[in-house]
């Protein structure tokens, strides 16, 4: 059984500080770095060294749990280098990674996986209470999860929703935002979601913003939304398999829009010159933070960028190494000081 190893070299007395340090984006790269950046600086505070070997498919995925005191990341199988992807955990105190699940796991549940949504993609409302999953086989559908009751009390689907849609969402202070389009860019429908809604009906139609590319085998538009402050936005994910830029480099626009979810429309472009895998927010400050990838095979420098989500301003921007790379936002109760680097087997040890 294949072992994912990881080890800790201290740069300081200690490898973990025992107050609370605050947020942290936590961005992981496929070669196995797990950074810990601010999120008003931008700067690196201290990084994870994961050992992998060279051939693995590496890190895909980063996140916390819900206390902060663990980091998990999506790996290697065990037994299979390239296959993707395990869920691993990371003990901050101890510094110690085990195998949390045979899967991936969701950035809203770290290593619980909840019955009936084991095929979902799980998003935890800002309280903890809810837990709402988007079902996309055999269609869209919404899980909704109350975690204080521990049962799934209903679910809901979204009507008159003909071929073949993919859907996605994501909170916006107690509400929730369904996200559903078609492939090529030509519709999208946006639902506005209570802990109380019972029927989705019809949604809202979305005014289009993805740009034809002009050749067929290059049509299917990875779409995504999020939301900061009280704006919602959507955008065109690249730096995945279907880019779009793979046929045409410079036929395909970039950016994200923001939309008025009462009608759909598109009110402002922001930072169109920024192609991005990724966008997360901050739930208590207007700001987003986006991965802006060169090219679509990830060939060059990756840009990671601040965004005010009130102006579209682009606040901060900073260079990380030539790379495929994913991003979370978390409160962590500690940190590593320095570069660490621990094996599964040992406890760490100053060096």
């Amino acid at each position: 059984m294949y072992r994912l190893l990881i080890a800790a070299i201290l740069l300081a007395c200690s490898p973990v500080s025992s107050q609370d340090t605050g947020k942290f984006i936590l961005a992981a790269n496929r070669s196995g770095v797990i950074e810990l950046i601010d999120p008003e600086s931008l700067r690196t505070l201290s990084r994870i060294h994961v050992d992998l070997p060279p051939d693995s498919v590496g890190l895909n995925g980063v996140s916390a749990s819900a206390d902060g005191s663990t980091i998990y990341v999506e790996g290697p199988i065990a037994g299979n280098l390239n296959g993707c992807c395990s869920l691993y955990s990371i003990d901050l105190a101890t510094l110690r990674i085990d195998q949390t699940a045979s899967i991936a796991g969701s950035p809203a549940l770290g290593n619980k996986h909840v019955k009936g949504m084991r095929n979902d993609r799980v998003h935890r409302s800002p309280d903890g209470h809810w837990l709402f999953g988007v079902q996309t086989f055999p269609s869209p559908a919404l899980d909704v999860y109350d975690a204080v009751q521990g049962s799934i009390v209903r679910q809901l689907a979204p009507t008159g929703l003909e071929g073949d849609w993919h859907p996605t969402g994501t909170w916006s202070g107690d509400r929730f935002y369904l996200y559903a389009y078609k492939g090529d860019g030509s519709s999208a429908r946006l639902w506005t979601v209570s802990a109380d809604t019972t029927d989705l009906g019809a949604g809202v139609a979305v005014e289009p913003f993805v740009q034809p590319s002009g050749r067929r085998a290059s049509n299917f538009a990875l779409e995504k939304i999020a939301a900061a402050g009280n704006g919602l936005f959507v955008y065109e994910a690249f730096g995945f398999i279907l880019d779009r830029r793979a046929d045409c480099p410079n036929a395909i626009p970039g950016g994200v829009w923001k939309i008025d979810p009462s009608n759909g429309r598109l009110l402002r472009q922001v930072g169109p010159e920024f192609h991005f895998s990724a966008l997360i927010s901050d739930r208590k400050e207007p700001v987003l933070y986006g991965l802006s990838n060169g090219g679509p095979n990830w060939e060059f420098p990756v840009q990671l960028v601040r965004i005010d989500a009130r102006d579209g301003q682009v606040l901060q921007s900073r260079t990380l190494d030539t790379d495929f790379w994913s991003i979370s936002i978390a409160a962590l109760r500690m940190a590593p000081t320095g570069d660490v680097q621990v094996t599964q087997d040992h406890k760490p040890t100053v060096k």
